[in-house]
């Protein structure tokens, strides 16, 4: 079996991580590999971070930064990791939140050109969304199964990051990992997040700072080194590169990350140790 688990807790800030809040995630970090000084891309928005995560490159690049469907004409000069792995017989398949009519026909325009097999919108909450990934894993044995949280964000946006509304989004997003950490012995199970946010401002994300900039990062399964820390400076454009050497596949040049392999028990071949 070759699958990868992929979580984005939308919004999770690394200090929102602790064993009484989160221990789920805390023991996942602990007893796999953690990286410390994980940092996702600028502008630290969703959009940009997403399109960096779909693409393997920079917003400096990419130049997606708005939600919208401009960027579907420039998507298919692109090389998204779902349709590389898709050309090896390893589909993608998303599931996320409820959104509204025209919010879902846009991402499924987004990710359809993106070469996403599926997209399934389930729920409200965090727990509601793994219970629906927990399913689709039933039938989805190989590619990759990407699960979208955004409790986090929606708290941060209303009432402000670390506020006590956002720091029990963070508890439920944590209850939703442990469902899904049942995950962890058969796949590439990670879990990071694709912003910070009340670094400026209490209520934001988008402006230059260490606590918008900084994300959690922690990678668990079989394949994965156990009790690790990766100490350099490490950023969401490398999980697009590793994700594609995990599964054995050739890394387009045009990615601008680097591949995570010191987070991986050494073996000739990185798919072995999943096989």
């Amino acid at each position: 079996m070759r699958r990868v688990v992929l979580v984005l807790a939308d919004g999770l800030r690394p200090d929102a991580i602790t064993p009484s809040r989160m221990p789920s995630l805390d023991a996942l970090g602990n007893a796999y590999t953690l990286a410390l000084h994980a940092a996702t891309v600028r502008p630290s928005t969703t959009v940009s971070a997403l399109t960096s995560l779909a693409t393997g490159l920079s917003p400096d690049t990419h130049g997606f930064t708005v939600p919208g469907l401009g960027f579907l004409r420039r998507l298919t000069q692109l090389r998204p990791v779902a349709r590389e792995l898709g050309r090896a017989g390893h589909v993608t398949h998303i599931v996320a939140p409820e959104v509204n009519a025209m919010e879902r026909s846009i991402a499924a325009a987004l990710v359809g050109a993106a070469g996403v097999a599926s997209l399934t919108c389930r729920g409200r909450c965090a727990v509601d969304v793994a219970a629906a990934a927990i399913e689709a894993a039933k039938s989805q044995t190989r590619g990759v199964l990407f699960v979208y949280l955004n409790d986090c964000d929606r708290a941060g946006h209303e009432h402000g990051w670390m506020s006590d509304p956002y720091l029990a989004a963070a508890e439920t997003i944590d209850a939703a990992i442990g469902r899904l950490s049942e995950l962890v012995d058969d796949s590439l199970f990670i879990v990071t997040a694709d912003h910070g946010g009340g670094g400026v401002t209490a209520n934001d994300h988008h402006e230059p700072h260490a606590a918008n900039d900084q994300i959690p990062l922690v990678l668990a399964g079989p394949a994965v080194t156990r009790r690790h820390q990766l100490t350099r400076a490490v950023s969401i454009l490398d999980l697009p590169p590793t994700l594609l050497w995990w599964f054995g596949l050739e890394v387009p040049p045009s990615y601008e990350g680097r591949v995570l392999a010191e987070a991986f028990v050494p073996v000739a071949d990185p798919a072995e140790a999943a096989a």
